[in-house]
């Protein structure tokens, strides 16, 4: 057997010693999956300020949020005894009434009996200083003089939000298919992340029928012929204020007054999540 033959191969066994007790240690170690998080918040610190404290809100919606924030913490809390303004817009199902107590919420923009079921006593803690006017839910859909019915849905593929929490987009189209007697087994329903993808797949016609709202940016022009109202009118939308914060209800009902006016004017979306728009 050759000399350099020997050699390679007591070079290699030599290695392989060396190198077996790091292979089987990491043989052992489980190699956890890197998570990255949504991002469901966004803060500023108050320009001048005099104190410490946090103002935090919560609304299910980011829309132009940074902007909503830095009027709050350049010129609306400016001088006053707030360190920082927290913006949040994480999904309905996500909170609850133990969070609602912990973050003590500065203000809240929500629906009425979505605050009630979350935290009954609500008006202890909070009152409502402006609410959003109502807005009609419609059906939307290829077909001319659409007429809804359990037998023209057969075989139809029906777009939805699955955020189960979402008026227009899940709970009020759901009841109504329910009372239109229509078996769900003989439609299609498909679920969507957020109004923005619902919306583009109906436009490209890879669904046949879709619950929204009129004065949707993409929807505005809509054929009225290929409408047909729901029965259900929204419910109220309010902005809720903590009671220790009385003395700005002035100031921040004029502020939400324009920016609800600009919201409702848009009313477009954000791949989530949530929305950049009322749901």
């Amino acid at each position: 057997m050759p000399r350099n033959f020997v050699f390679t191969i007591l070079r290699l066994l030599i290695a392989t010693l060396v190198l077996l007790p790091a292979m089987v240690f990491l043989s052992q170690q489980t190699i956890e999956p890197v998570v990255l998080k949504e991002q469901y918040s966004y803060s500023c610190k108050v320009k001048n300020t005099s104190g410490k404290k946090h103002f935090h809100i919560y609304m299910p919606t980011n829309w132009q949020v940074e902007e909503f924030a830095q009027t709050l913490c350049d010129a609306l809390l400016a001088k006053q005894s707030f360190e920082t303004v927290n913006v949040s817009w994480q999904p309905r199902e996500m909170l609850s009434t133990e969070q609602l107590l912990s973050d003590n919420y500065a203000l809240f923009l929500n629906r009425d009996y979505a605050l009630s079921g979350l935290l009954p006593n609500w008006d202890d803690f909070y009152t409502a200083i402006l609410s959003l006017p109502s807005y009609q839910i419609s059906w939307f859909s290829h077909q001319d003089n659409m007429q809804l019915s359990a037998n023209s849905l057969k075989n139809k593929r029906i777009g939805l939000l699955e955020d189960k929490r979402s008026e227009s987009g899940y709970l009020a189209p759901m009841s109504e298919l329910k009372e239109f007697g229509h078996g769900l087994e003989n439609a299609q329903l498909v679920f969507y992340p957020n109004r923005e993808s619902l919306v583009n797949d109906f436009l490209a016609e890879k669904l046949d029928i879709i619950p929204s709202v009129g004065h949707h940016g993409q929807l505005k022009r809509w054929p009225a012929s290929k409408t047909q109202p729901l029965q259900h009118v929204s419910s109220t939308l309010s902005w809720y204020l903590n009671d220790q914060y009385a003395d700005l209800t002035p100031s921040l009902v004029t502020y939400l007054q324009q920016y609800q006016s600009r919201l409702l004017k848009v009313h477009t979306t954000h791949p989530y999540s949530l929305d950049k728009g009322l749901r």
